[in-house]
C-alpha cells in the first residue's frame, strides 16, 4: 500500500511537471540560458574574475557552451525516459550553445590574440587543443545555419544526417576542454566522461519508465 501510494505521488509530481513544460515557450529557454552571461558580466564589473579577467571570460564562455551542448544531448533520452517533452526545445539549447561558442571564439580572437594573424596561424598549427576547438566550431556552423524549419524542409532526410555531426563536434569540444590546461583538470575529465556516456546511449534502446 505504501509503495503504491509513493508511486502515485511520484507520478502525480511528473504529471505536474509535464503540464508546466507544456506551457513553456522557446523564448523562455533563450532567456533562461542568458543567465550565465549575466552572472559573468556581473563578476567582470565587480572585479571578481581574478588577475587575468580575459582568460577567465574566455574559459567561462567555453565551459558554458559545452555544458549547454551536453544539455542538448540529454534532451532526447530524458524525454523518452520520463515522457516529458523537451524535444521541442532542442533547437533553442543548440543555438544558445552556439551563441556561447561564438562569444568564446570572439574573446580569443579579439581580446586574447587581438587579431594578430601570424600568431593565430601559429596557434592553429602548434597548439593541438586550439585545433580541436576550431574543428568543433567549424562543424557546428552548418548545424546552426540549418536549425530552422526552412532548412529541414529543403534538406529532407539529409537534415537529420547532417545534424549527427553534433556528436563529433561535442567530442572535439570535450578534447579541447581537456587539453586547455597544462595538467588534466577533474571538471574537464568528468565533462568528457559525461559526453561519452551520452553518446553511448545512442546504441541502446531507451524506454519510458513505467511508473512515471
Amino acid at each position: 500500500m505504501h509503495k503504491a501510494t509513493k508511486t502515485l505521488n511520484i507520478r502525480s509530481l511528473f504529471d505536474l511537471v509535464r503540464a508546466s513544460v507544456r506551457r513553456l515557450r522557446s523564448w523562455h529557454i533563450y532567456v533562461s540560458l542568458l543567465v550565465p552571461l549575466l552572472f559573468l558580466t556581473y563578476d567582470l564589473l565587480s572585479g571578481r574574475l581574478g588577475v587575468d579577467p580575459m582568460r577567465a571570460i574566455e574559459k567561462s564562455l567555453g565551459v558554458t557552451a559545452i555544458y549547454i551542448l551536453i544539455l542538448t544531448l540529454c534532451i532526447t533520452p530524458f524525454s523518452v525516459l520520463t515522457g516529458i517533452n523537451f524535444i521541442r526545445f532542442r533547437r533553442a539549447f543548440g543555438l544558445m550553445s552556439f551563441f556561447y561558442i561564438i562569444l568564446h571564439f570572439s574573446t580569443w580572437l579579439l581580446l586574447d590574440m587581438q587579431l594578430r594573424w601570424v600568431e593565430i596561424a601559429e596557434s592553429l598549427t602548434r597548439k593541438p587543443f586550439i585545433v580541436f576547438g576550431m574543428m568543433g566550431f567549424l562543424l557546428l556552423i552548418p548545424l546552426a545555419a540549418t536549425s530552422n524549419n526552412y532548412s529541414m524542409k529543403r534538406l529532407g532526410k539529409y537534415w537529420q544526417k547532417l545534424h549527427k555531426l553534433i556528436y563529433v563536434a561535442i567530442i572535439l569540444g570535450g578534447i579541447h576542454y581537456l587539453m586547455m590546461e597544462k595538467t588534466l583538470q577533474n571538471d574537464a575529465i568528468i565533462t568528457f566522461i559525461i559526453i561519452i556516456a551520452l553518446i553511448s546511449l545512442r546504441f541502446f534502446k531507451i524506454r519510458k519508465i513505467n511508473w512515471l
